[in-house]
């Protein structure tokens, strides 16, 4: 069994392509992440409890934004040193994709949404994973309607 969660960004004119990616972890592995993401969340915020001011988001680390906005940057590149770390040392396995929005609405006269299509290509990319594990999976995601 595996456990896929994904999310994605917000399209906008500015950046005219849509992401939407995620991790796929085996189930029996999730205690021994979780313990490991907590130790570099408490060597980083010195807490382990989970709160919203101790959530790890790309974007504001790269950016030193929301809860790593008094950060110094080469703290925030030590934090991505670690969960990149993190993520190669256990081999996980993600799947990404990407649309370039204008051009998807340029070929079609009928487009698919940009994010059914991501969702759709996501789900097929990750059941072909799957398939090759011989094994079942559960997607969660934080879809918010906008």
């Amino acid at each position: 069994m595996h456990l896929i969660y994904f999310d994605e960004n917000k399209f906008s004119v500015q950046d005219p392509f849509f992401y939407i990616g995620g991790i796929v972890l085996p189930s029996d592995k999730i205690r021994m992440y979780d313990e490991t993401l907590m130790r570099i969340q408490y060597n980083f915020f010195g807490t382990s409890i989970l709160r919203k001011e101790t959530e790890f988001h790309g974007k504001d680390i790269f950016h030193g934004k929301g809860n790593f906005r008094k950060y110094k940057l080469e703290q925030r590149i030590g934090l991505l040193h670690d969960l990149v770390d993190f993520i190669v040392n256990n081999t996980i396995t993600i799947r990404l994709v990407c649309i370039d929005v204008v051009k998807h609405q340029a070929k079609y006269v009928y487009p698919e949404p940009e994010y059914r299509l991501g969702l759709m290509l996501f789900l097929e990319r990750t059941c072909e994973f799957l398939d090759k594990e011989n094994s079942l999976g559960l997607v969660f995601g934080d879809y918010e309607k906008d």
